[in-house]
């Protein structure tokens, strides 16, 4: 339930620069600041207020730190405290403290709900229902009239508020703001918001965002969504982002993510990064990406995946299946099994449609129903040359392989497209394999 009501909010704008007073009414200094805390679980829902920064009087200026207990009374005309006896130490922040008007204000933060990139151009504060006397932050406020009203002279403010009166809020529970814009301090930011969204939306959103924001997303996310993520990414961006990334994570992500998709990202990448990234990875996955990169990108080489199935052609249906289903990887679709004339190396002699397998008696062979007739690539074939190779057979998928006809990997249609297409309209294709 969002905190956000039509009764007594506050803006936290309106409340820096307002006279503290102490119990007797005496004149302390001005408010210079709101701390929230954001470190315990539900604080990032919406943060509760823990204290105030004050700026002193007097000739010796310095901010001190006053616990929320000590507030009596807390509005836009001013602060009243309930003791006039201070601890007068210079204020120090700690971890999970958030200073609402010098950490929020003018940074960008992510709009969930709306899917948007936005920018704090003030913050509401809204009584604590399950606190008596106490406040949270409630909703960020990226309306024009909150900005300017920040901007003109105190006198200007009313003409200001009328003439843009109404506020453009968000909800802060819709609200991800990014620990790394508040530098040495820990805060409670994980970002589950975010996780849930489509990697479509998500890779939008990161390619408005700065490298340090975008670092601290991914390195939030799983590591399989944050592959999904980069993926979506324009292909101009996905190198820059990994190698904002510290090595391990980042190798992380390349071994979830298709590996010709890898390949591209690595080939762009000088070549002392490339291996750098390449030792973080699982030796296995990056064996198979040092295979795929040893071809020109521009060539059924650069652009096949190995990751495809084969099997071998003596097995029967039950066999098979029994096969995918004690397999500890599979991908994500499969256009055809590809089927050779033995395992593991044999050479590729047809290919079977899950639609045949199912259909089929599970006693049957797969080299009694298979289809023999398979359009093959070679590895130096032009991207051109395969493009019109998919146009020309309307295939999904085809393999390619080597002079002996030994299987070496797989094309498939959205990476045939790719070569079709203007470069910026690449990520807005369905990509139909990953």
């Amino acid at each position: 339930m969002s905190l956000v009501t039509p009764v007594h909010v506050l803006n936290v704008a309106q409340t820096v620069g307002a006279p503290v007073h102490g119990r007797a009414g005496e004149y302390i200094g001005r408010l210079h600041d709101v701390v929230a805390r954001v470190l315990e679980a539900g604080d990032e829902l919406f943060p509760p207020l823990t204290g105030l920064v004050i700026r002193m009087g007097g000739l010796r200026t310095h901010s001190v730190f006053v616990p929320w207990m000590s507030v009596r009374e807390f509005g836009p005309t001013g602060v009243t405290l309930a003791s006039s006896r201070l601890d007068l130490r210079p204020f120090t922040r700690r971890d999970g403290e958030l200073l609402v008007a010098g950490d929020v204000l003018d940074k960008q933060v992510v709009d969930v709900d709306g899917r948007r990139v936005v920018r704090v151009n003030d913050v509401q504060l809204a009584p604590d229902p399950r606190v008596p006397g106490g406040w949270r932050v409630a909703a960020a406020d990226i309306s024009v009239g909150s900005f300017l009203a920040r901007v003109v002279p105190r006198w200007m403010v009313p003409s200001v508020r009328s003439r843009f009166p109404a506020n453009v809020v968000i909800s802060w529970d819709q609200v991800e703001f990014f620990a790394s814009d508040v530098p040495g301090v820990k805060l409670r930011v994980d970002h589950t918001n975010l996780a849930r969204m489509h990697p479509a939306d998500l890779a939008e959103l990161i390619a408005e965002l700065g490298y340090r924001q975008t670092q601290e997303v991914l390195t939030a996310l799983d590591d399989e969504r944050a592959a999904d993520v980069v993926e979506w990414l324009p292909s101009e961006v996905q190198a820059a982002v990994l190698t904002s990334l510290d090595d391990e994570k980042a190798g992380d992500i390349l071994d979830e993510m298709e590996k010709d998709v890898a390949a591209d990202i690595l080939a762009d990448l000088p070549h002392e990064e490339a291996r750098d990234l390449l030792d973080a990875m699982e030796p296995e996955e990056a064996a198979d990406l040092s295979r795929l990169l040893a071809h020109a990108p521009n060539t059924a080489g650069g652009l096949m995946s190995t990751e495809y199935l084969a099997i071998g052609s003596t097995l029967t249906v039950a066999e098979t299946i029994k096969r995918l289903r004690d397999a500890d990887w599979l991908p994500d679709e499969i256009p055809y099994l590809y089927v050779l004339d033995g395992e593991p190396d044999g050479r590729l002699v047809g290919t079977v449609t899950l639609r045949d397998l199912v259909l089929a008696e599970p006693e049957t062979r797969l080299d009694t129903f298979m289809v023999r007739d398979v359009i093959t690539l070679t590895l130096d074939m032009s991207s051109d040359e395969v493009a019109d190779e998919f146009t020309h057979y309307d295939l999904v998928a085809m393999p390619v392989v080597d002079d002996d006809g030994r299987l070496l990997g797989i094309v498939t249609v959205d990476d045939a497209i790719d070569v079709l297409l203007p470069k910026e309209w690449r990520p807005r294709i369905p990509r139909i394999f990953h």
